[in-house]
């Protein structure tokens, strides 16, 4: 909870200022709907990401996301079945502060802080040479991670409804790594498993890029 506490008040601050309504004529409406592209080709956190924004005033704007982790499609194309049974989820907020601009363009630009928290959960086989039918090791892997993210970002008018989201920033990351180093056989050598998969936590930059599809009303 500690790391929401600073946009929970930014939150707040803004709805305290904020203007009731906005008389852009080509982003006249105040909510918007999305979907995100980008997850579902994320080979380490894929999914199915919706979203939810806000537009208060001219100026600011609030955006709630929530996406169920999959392996969705990339399990259609890995055919030794190596990672299964991938579950978890990611919640997301987002700040938005519009840049002034005197004339009304169907191109807006913002930035944005947004802030995330990621539980995951999957399992990894894998099969030796002598016995490629049946698992000799096994071992489930849970990842937490919060992520704190500066972004530039554009939102595009494509139709009279329909907006496009490109944003992209830096940031950083903190990641809490665990397994049970439950093994069927065990021949995996321990060298291996403290190298790829050792339980640990670590703080590392972080650089994301999001795309969005979404329906005003």
């Amino acid at each position: 909870m500690k790391f929401l506490a600073p946009f929970l008040l930014l939150f707040a601050s803004t709805f305290a200022y904020a203007q009731s309504e906005s008389n852009n004529t080509i982003f006249p409406y105040h909510h918007q709907l999305k979907f995100s592209l980008f997850p579902l080709h994320d080979p380490m956190n894929s999914g199915f990401e919706f979203s939810y924004e806000r537009q208060y005033n001219q100026r600011w704007a609030t955006q709630l996301a929530f996406t169920i982790l999959s392996n969705g499609l990339h399990e259609m194309f890995d055919t030794e079945k190596e990672y299964h049974g991938f579950k978890g989820q990611r919640i997301s907020i987002e700040q938005k502060y519009f840049y002034p601009t005197r004339r009304q363009r169907s191109i807006r630009k913002y930035f944005a802080a947004d802030l995330n928290w990621l539980e995951a959960h999957t399992i990894r086989t894998t099969y030796s040479e002598t016995t490629p039918v049946n698992p000799v090791d096994r071992m489930n892997i849970d990842r937490t991670t919060v992520s704190l993210n500066f972004k530039y970002g554009y939102e595009i008018a494509v139709a009279k409804r329909f907006v496009l989201d490109l944003s992209a920033g830096p940031g950083l990351k903190y990641r809490k790594i665990s397994n049970d180093k439950n093994y069927v056989g065990g021949w995996r050598s321990d060298s291996d498993v403290n190298k790829v998969y050792a339980p640990r936590e670590e703080m590392a930059a972080n650089f994301v890029i999001s795309v969005k599809i979404g329906y005003m009303f």
